[in-house]
């Protein structure tokens, strides 16, 4: 068995987050077959989770392609840094209020008592005389 590790370095940041992965010798002439469905969906869990950052699928693709290329050209250790968002920040789109939705009545002002407190109202007609 041979463990293969991959480092994912975060733009901006010197922290590096690993995933590992254990081969056997048969495996590692064909690594595209190691990576199920099962095994990307653990690698992006296993990294947000690590980094608190949001991998989305081309970036996961990115990191795939990268670690698999690594792992045919006889490298045991990967390393990539992407600039990712912030796992809170790409989640905000789909936050939902769950608050009251509803528009408030609208009251008409009673306008009946209003008078001018210093001089006088001008005419509201527009008449063609003045």
């Amino acid at each position: 068995m041979v463990i293969y590790n991959f480092y994912l370095k975060i733009k901006g940041s010197q922290e590096r987050y690993n995933y590992s992965l254990d081969f056997k010798p048969n495996q590692e002439n064909n690594p595209e077959q190691v990576f199920t469905t099962e095994i990307k969906e653990s690698l992006r869990r296993t990294l947000q989770k690590q980094s608190s950052c949001a991998i989305k699928d081309k970036d996961l693709n990115k990191i795939l392609n990268t670690w698999i290329q690594d792992i045919k050209e006889g490298y045991r250790e990967s390393t990539l840094t992407l600039d990712l968002p912030l796992l809170i920040e790409s989640e905000i789109e789909k936050l939902q209020e769950s608050g009251n939705q509803q528009l408030p009545e609208i009251i008409e002002p009673d306008i009946a008592e209003i008078e001018p407190q210093i001089g006088a109202l001008p005419p509201l007609a527009f008449s063609a005389d003045s």
